[in-house]
């Protein structure tokens, strides 16, 4: 794991799955793609809870395990104590949400908006995959 992260831990997502343990704790689990883009596991904790002091713990307890080395984007869900986690940990690392779980959150919410090449649909891909600076993307 340690030497996989040296080499492809540039990218990273960290993501925690619910209640598949007796205990229902949470899982946090942090994965990458190594250069034939296949998934590689970085390393996995379990929780006891997902407070913003758990994941300042756990941030730095991997990176400590990773030899201090933090990765330049790390990807996530919008969960608010991670979120807040991230900058105490890992300042100088950019801090992205992943696009399967926007997929994921706006077809819960706004799955009426989306059907049938609506102009909604158009604009919405056209915010997530098409603008790549700030500018851009506020000016559209």
């Amino acid at each position: 794991m340690i030497i996989d992260y040296s080499h492809f831990g540039d990218a990273i997502m960290f993501d925690t799955t619910y209640s598949t343990n007796r205990d229902a704790r949470p899982l946090g689990v942090f994965l990458g793609l190594n250069h034939h883009r296949e998934t590689v596991v970085f390393g996995a904790a379990l929780l006891y809870d997902e407070t913003i002091e758990s994941f300042v713990w756990l941030f730095e307890t991997f990176l400590e395990a990773m030899s201090g080395k933090k990765p330049i984007t790390i990807f996530t869900d919008q969960d608010a104590a991670m979120s807040a986690a991230i900058p105490k940990v890992m300042l100088e690392t950019c801090h992205a949400l992943c696009s399967w779980h926007m997929w994921q959150n706006a077809n819960r919410h706004l799955g009426y908006l989306l059907k049938g090449g609506s102009r909604f649909n158009k604009d919405f891909l056209a915010c997530v995959y098409e603008y790549n600076d700030e500018d851009n993307f506020l000016s559209a």
